[in-house]
C-alpha cells in the first residue's frame, strides 16, 4: 500500500535577471523591520527575494555590507531643513523630528547602526547640524554638546518606547488586560494612577504627537527665550 505524499508548493522564484541592490535594500529593510537583526541572515533575506543565496552574493559580498547599505538608505530618510533660516529652534525640532520618524518606522535601525561603526557622512552630518544649531541658539560649547545628548537620548528613546509599545498593544485583548489591572489597583494606594487611567492610556496611543510635545518642552528649557 502506497502513501500518498502531499504536494509541496515550489518556492516562488524573481523573474530571471530582475535581482538589483535596490531589490535587495527593499527586502533587507522588510525583514529587519519585521523580524528584527536576530533573523537577518543571506539565507532568510534570499527566500524573502525568491531566489538562491548565492544571487545576492553576486551583488554584495556579505551581510556586513549590506548591513552598512542599508544604514546608509535609512540615515538619508533624515531631510535636514534649509540652513540659515534665523530660527535655529524651529531647524533643530525638524531634525529631531526626522531622527524620531527614522527609528519609529524602522525599529531595527538603532541596533543595526550599532552593531557596525557607520562609515560615510549621512550620521555625521546630523550631529554637526544640531550642534551648529544649539551654538547658534547661544549656547556654550559644553551646553551644547550636553544638550545635543539629551536631545538625541530623548527623541531615540521615545521612538523604541512608541513602537515597542504599538507592537504589544496589537496582541488581541491587550488594552483590555492593561486597564484591569489597573483598575484592580488599590485606589488609596495608587489614587493618581487609577484617576488618571484613562488619559494616561490615551496619551500614550499617539506617540508621535506625545514626543512633539516632549520635544518642544525640552526646547523651550534648553533654549529658554532664543
Amino acid at each position: 500500500m502506497s502513501v500518498t505524499q502531499p504536494v509541496r508548493s515550489p518556492r516562488r522564484r524573481a523573474p530571471r535577471n530582475s535581482l538589483n541592490p535596490d531589490r535587495i535594500l527593499d527586502a533587507a529593510i522588510r525583514l529587519l523591520d519585521c523580524q528584527g537583526t536576530e533573523a537577518f541572515t543571506m539565507r532568510a533575506l534570499a527566500q524573502q527575494l525568491g531566489v538562491g543565496t548565492m544571487a545576492v552574493y553576486s551583488h554584495f559580498r556579505g551581510k556586513d555590507e549590506i548591513s552598512d547599505a542599508v544604514a546608509h538608505r535609512l540615515l538619508d530618510t533624515i531631510e535636514l531643513p534649509p540652513a540659515g533660516s534665523g530660527d535655529p529652534r524651529a531647524e533643530l525640532r525638524e531634525v529631531c523630528r526626522g531622527v524620531y520618524r527614522l527609528f519609529s518606522e524602522h525599529p531595527s535601525a538603532l541596533q543595526l547602526l550599532t552593531m557596525r561603526p557607520v562609515r560615510g557622512d549621512d550620521a555625521i552630518s546630523v550631529v554637526d547640524r544640531m550642534l551648529a544649531l544649539l551654538c547658534e541658539a547661544g549656547l556654550s560649547r559644553t551646553e551644547a554638546a550636553r544638550a545635543h545628548v539629551a536631545l538625541m537620548q530623548y527623541t531615540v528613546g521615545s521612538a523604541l518606547w512608541s513602537t515597542r509599545r504599538a507592537r504589544a498593544m496589537c496582541e488581541e485583548g491587550a488594552r483590555d488586560r492593561v486597564r484591569a489591572k489597573i483598575d484592580a489597583l488599590p485606589r488609596d494606594r495608587y489614587p493618581a494612577l487609577v484617576s488618571l487611567a484613562p488619559e494616561l492610556l490615551r496619551v500614550q496611543d499617539n506617540g508621535a504627537a506625545q514626543y512633539e510635545i516632549g520635544l518642544d518642552a525640552m526646547l523651550e528649557g534648553l533654549l529658554g527665550d532664543v
